[in-house]
């Protein structure tokens, strides 16, 4: 009789539920939310595997058959409407705060299936039930009939096999669309739900079973991964087997965070916004990745939860922080203060996000930020701690190594770099390596002057910092080439020597602490001390069995032999057989002695070089000079004259610094840092 009236066409259905809801979890937590607004304190969710359905019972109120039709079939039906004074809330006949709001949560269902039963009844009253077929619904939508633009009208069928003594509902569920019932989809979808709630449980009488079984805070199966858990006004330490303990055993991971804020974010005891749940720190960045076992979700989020449901899936994107600390979060806030009675809704409409540009939210997002930032900090803290204890008690020479570092001061800088391996997340598998790459850059580092630019590898680019770790070879490449130029300085100062009496004296001071001179795979090793002096002492007493006259003869052991170096006086002259009987008496003795030692030290060979100002008699002639030099390499001795020694060594190391003048960006880097002025920055 109007002269004007709006129509509302069944289509909206499709833009308001029928193709709302993206993922089963989150259709069966309307069903489930349901149940808990009705005061059910069971829920048992059964599927069948082989007649590929779900069915859903709840020992709630149940509905009449006006209940159904005024409420559970009135799509946008208002369960909340606001309340005549501001702060009242409308609660349940068991004190709940209900999750509904809009009341278009039943027709996600059809978002899975196409068939949905419904069998209900209110205690003492009778069972209604019906069919709501997708098909038909949609037929109806599509349909030019008039009728169809107000009216679907589900089929009544027989009263199934239900009958709750107190009430309650029954929902089945089949015609299933794309989901494929499985054990293992009935295993992630069990997991998928128990992280959707916080009210399931015995504390708020809210039971929900799967199959038979009730859903336990344990079936989130994703507390063993978190490192450390600050928590906010709930515990759930108990729930969390590999937590960070210190060095007495003592668990340090469980840290408790203020729970209320004000609008701007900042966290007063008495703030107007309240909230509980927890953010986990997981051990390494890959731990959340979705796989088998975390039921193919990503758990790299931190899940938003109202009135005991999830409300949004991910808040954590919401913060660019920077780096990868980001990679190792994950938890779970609940903020009921984003669903109040007096105020308005500010759910999207597929109740699976919130509204962005709320005061609401906006504060709280405020106040993550600032959580995640202090977590940040106390990590990084936390981890440096961890990191240099768990390579010290996981590496014996690591300890020996940092327990002798000298001065005691630099400790602070290897206390960075292994804290900076443990923020990176490095597997127990390959931790070794990084551990031996991280003592290789400290040296490094040290033997530059720039241990204190080590601030500057923040944890913020640790993909630049495990770059720089991981380029194994340009590190030790670039390492090398700085001994080698400290070394051409040495060889330098020998080749300019002019007199040979200034040559002979150079020699003899370098000579025996810089066998590199000799071969370049020969270092000092100082842990042989003890054994060369006692070597040492025995060439001397065979010296003057034999009543020679020598310069300097000394035993130095070397990772790879026992070496025996004999300096000759410039202007001695010497021959072959004479050389030869000589070092071999020595050689003889020392293998006695080597030969009372341990396993590894009789293994190694013995190798003489005797340093001489002139070659030996008749060596002019080059027939001659190859086969002595043949005959004393079976005894592993070798001659060389001072200048052919001092020649060799330069052009080897010189070569060497020719053919590596570029090693690419490490050097780069090196050098940069070497430049790099706090001051004038």
């Amino acid at each position: 009789t109007s002269k004007y009236y709006m129509t509302i066409s069944l289509n909206v259905l499709n833009h308001m539920g029928l193709n709302l809801y993206s993922n089963t979890p989150a259709v069966l937590s309307e069903v489930i939310a349901n149940s808990w607004d009705a005061d059910a304190t069971r829920v048992d969710i059964d599927f069948d595997t082989k007649k590929k359905t779900i069915t859903v019972i709840d020992n709630g109120n149940g509905m009449t058959q006006e209940d159904v039709n005024s409420k559970y079939l009135y799509v946008g039906y208002q369960k909340r409407p606001k309340p005549d004074l501001a702060n009242q809330e409308l609660l349940t006949n068991l004190d709940r705060k209900p999750m509904g709001r809009k009341g278009i949560g039943k027709l996600s269902l059809f978002s899975i299936a196409n068939k949905i039963e419904v069998s209900t009844r209110v205690p003492q009253g009778t069972t209604e039930a019906f069919i709501m077929d997708a098909h038909k619904l949609r037929k109806a939508i599509d349909s030019e009939d008039p009728s169809a633009v107000r009216n679907y009208e589900p089929e009544p069928i027989d009263t199934p096999d239900f009958e709750p003594e107190n009430g309650g509902t029954r929902i089945h569920i089949s015609d299933l669309k794309k989901l494929k019932l499985n054990q293992s989809t009935i295993t992630a979808l069990r997991q998928r739900i128990a992280r959707r709630f916080s009210i399931i449980g015995a504390t708020n009488q809210f039971t929900v079973n799967v199959n038979g079984q009730p859903i336990a805070l344990s079936d989130r199966n994703y507390f063993h991964k978190a490192r450390f858990i600050f928590q906010y006004n709930v515990d759930h330490s108990n729930q969390c087997p590999n937590l960070q303990k210190d060095e007495n055993g003592n668990t340090i991971g469980v840290l408790p965070r203020a729970f209320t804020f004000n609008k701007d974010g900042t966290s007063p005891k008495d703030g107007p916004f309240e909230i509980r749940g927890w953010i986990g720190i997981a051990r390494h960045s890959n731990d959340l990745d979705g796989d088998a076992h975390t039921g193919g979700e990503n758990l790299n989020k931190i899940t938003l939860v109202v009135r005991g449901k999830l409300a949004q899936e991910d808040i954590l994107q919401e913060f660019r922080l920077g780096g990868m600390f980001t990679k190792y979060v994950f938890g779970e806030i609940e903020a009921d203060f984003l669903d109040v009675d007096d105020l308005d809704d500010i759910a999207t409409s597929g109740r699976q996000r919130i509204s962005e540009d709320d005061e609401r939210y906006t504060s709280l997002k405020k106040f993550i930020d600032g959580e995640l930032r202090a977590i940040w900090r106390e990590t990084n803290s936390l981890k440096e701690d961890a990191g240099i204890r768990h390579a010290l008690e996981s590496n014996p020479y690591i300890k020996e190594w940092y327990d002798a570092m000298r001065p005691a001061n630099m400790k602070q800088f290897a206390r960075k770099i292994f804290g900076d391996i443990d923020k990176a997340g490095i597997d127990e598998s390959h931790r070794q390596d990084a551990y031996a790459n991280g003592v290789m850059l400290f040296e490094h580092l040290k033997m530059g002057h720039a241990m204190d630019l080590l601030n500057d590898i923040d944890v913020t680019s640790i993909d630049r910092f495990l770059g720089f770790l991981n380029d194994v070879d340009a590190i030790e490449a670039e390492q090398y080439r700085q001994i080698v130029e400290k070394r051409l300085v040495v060889i330098q100062k020998l080749r300019d020597a002019v007199g040979e009496d200034v040559k002979e004296r150079v020699l003899q001071q370098y000579i025996f602490d810089h066998l590199f001179l000799l071969d370049p795979g020969w270092e000092r090793a100082t842990e042989y001390e003890d054994i060369e002096k006692r070597m040492e002492r025995m060439l001397t007493s065979e010296q003057e069995k034999l009543r020679i006259d020598i310069q300097y003869t000394k035993y130095r052991r070397v990772a790879a032999a026992h070496v025996i170096v004999e300096l000759k006086r410039r202007s001695a002259s010497v021959n072959k057989p004479d050389l030869e009987k000589q070092v071999r008496r020595y050689i003889d003795a020392l293998s006695a002695e080597v030969n009372k030692g341990n396993t590894e030290s009789r293994a190694l060979p013995i190798q003489a070089v005797c340093v001489v100002g002139k070659l030996p008699k008749g060596w002019d002639n080059e027939r001659t000079r190859q086969r002595d030099e043949e005959s004393l390499r079976l005894y592993g001795i070798r001659v060389i004259t001072y200048d052919e020694l001092i020649e060799n060594a330069y052009m080897s190391y010189r070569k060497f610094l020719d053919a590596s003048a570029s090693v690419g960006d490490l050097r780069n880097l090196i050098e940069q840092i070497r430049e790099f002025n706090p001051t004038e920055n």
